[in-house]
């Protein structure tokens, strides 16, 4: 009986720390494609934040890689039942919660200032508009500011105006609209309003997330 309750619990803390290492080799990679990507920098490099937001990058880095250490740390010690990977173990995700409890707190603290880096990093995107692109940042540019336009059912920032003249790029228009790319064949909304929507409605449902993180590896029971 006993016997079977720890390799239940063996069992429960690998499957656990696979599952965060997943997590952190997606953190990690998505912080390395913003870090490397020309037209993400680019932005970054216009917002007046560059600074800031390349530190947010590295700690992303540093986040992932951490998480991944831990991760292997924690199935290593679960599978060997070793009480020093087990105690390494322990110790990183003591360290791991503070980082992470202080990132929710910061987050928290500073709302507003970063629902406004959001929505200039996303601006600096949809704006970047020509109608004949000239080099792969634009057509680039352009990928991106489609997606979004298209995702999120809105045209330009405050609207279809943002756009001069009477044509609007494709991903504007509702679909199976006959007159597309015609402005009157398109979303009236700007992005801008469905940003700032968006992130005032999941903005502490992320923090919410960021803070729930620590809280439940501390509660999965270490075996030794």
């Amino acid at each position: 009986m006993g016997r079977g309750c720890t390799t239940f619990l063996v069992v429960a803390l690998m499957t656990f720390n696979v599952m965060f290492l997943l997590i952190g080799a997606a953190i990690l990679c998505f912080a390395i494609y913003c870090y490397v990507d020309s037209l993400i920098q680019s932005a970054v490099s216009r917002s007046g934040h560059a600074d800031k937001m390349q530190n947010l990058l590295y700690a992303l880095i540093g986040l992932g890689l951490l998480t991944i250490v831990v991760a292997v740390f924690g199935c290593c010690g679960a599978y060997h039942e070793s009480r020093c990977l087990l105690g390494t173990y322990s110790i990183c995700l003591t360290i791991m919660f503070g980082v992470e409890i202080a990132t929710g707190a910061l987050c928290l603290v500073f709302k507003v200032e970063t629902e406004k880096r959001i929505i200039q990093a996303l601006e600096n995107i949809i704006m970047q508009f020509r109608n004949e692109p000239a080099d792969e940042d634009f057509n680039k540019s352009d990928s991106y500011r489609d997606w979004i336009q298209k995702s999120l059912h809105c045209c330009g920032i405050n609207g279809v105006d943002d756009y001069p003249g009477s044509n609007v790029p494709s991903s504007c228009c509702i679909p199976k609209h006959q007159t597309c790319p015609d402005k009157s064949a398109s979303y009236s909304i700007g992005c801008r309003q469905v940003i700032n929507d968006l992130v005032e409605e999941k903005f502490l449902t992320a923090i919410s997330l960021i803070m729930s993180v620590p809280l439940s590896k501390k509660s999965i029971p270490i075996i030794i």
